[in-house]
């Protein structure tokens, strides 16, 4: 009994000073925007935190991504994806980007998909890691991508561009956010998987659609 409790007692606390540190991963915007003053990042940053100190490290180089504004990790802590947040006023879509996160903390580029509008903000799951569900603010949309196996986000199986009406006349209208566009902020299914809830900052509503699995 004696020998086993120092070998517990050793082999826990070599186990805790081995996890005393947790990896972060940073999304950065790459140029100025009204909510994002003075925006000058690349992409991805793998860096490193201690938890006995709160010090962080940079672990990688970032990696290369356009305004790279919202990030979630999948359950097996194996895959990165982010958004890519595109301006109307930008030539290309955004899009929704893949990465495998490296045992060195490094991010390689698994693939990429097209959101179909602008302003890409958000990221979700659904079904488990069955499921990627992503919102374009700048032009409404909400879209869904099936998961592969290895990560990979694979076909588009639903797009909806959210309906609009145009508030100019309301008294309380924000003209900042309420007379161009539906701005689709947030998507999220209940803990069943079997509705998605839609936040709409354009028109202060939650649309709710069925989850046909």
């Amino acid at each position: 009994f004696f020998f086993f409790f120092f070998f517990f007692f050793f082999f826990v606390q070599g186990f805790l000073m081995s996890e005393s540190f947790f990896d972060l991963f940073v999304g950065t915007y790459s140029l100025s925007l009204p909510w994002a003053p003075g925006g000058h990042g690349v992409g991805v940053h793998p860096l490193r935190v201690s938890c006995d100190t709160a010090e962080t490290e940079t672990r990688q180089a970032p990696a290369p991504l356009y305004c790279a504004s919202y990030q979630i990790i999948d359950a097996t802590r194996r895959v990165l994806y982010s958004t890519s947040e595109t301006l109307t006023t930008d030539p290309e879509f955004g899009i929704v980007s893949a990465y495998r996160i490296q045992a060195d903390g490094s991010l390689e580029l698994l693939n990429t998909k097209s959101t179909h509008g602008h302003g890409c903000c958000y990221l979700s799951f659904g079904l488990g890691n069955q499921y990627l569900f992503s919102a374009n603010y700048c032009t409404g949309q909400i879209i869904v991508f099936r998961l592969e196996a290895d990560g990979r986000i694979g076909d588009e199986t639903d797009f909806h561009s959210l309906p609009f009406v145009n508030r100019s006349q309301d008294a309380n209208v924000n003209t900042d956010r309420q007379c161009d566009w539906s701005h689709a902020h947030c998507v999220l299914l209940d803990p069943a998987n079997r509705f998605a809830f839609v936040a709409d900052l354009a028109m202060d509503m939650v649309y709710v659609f069925a989850f046909d699995q």
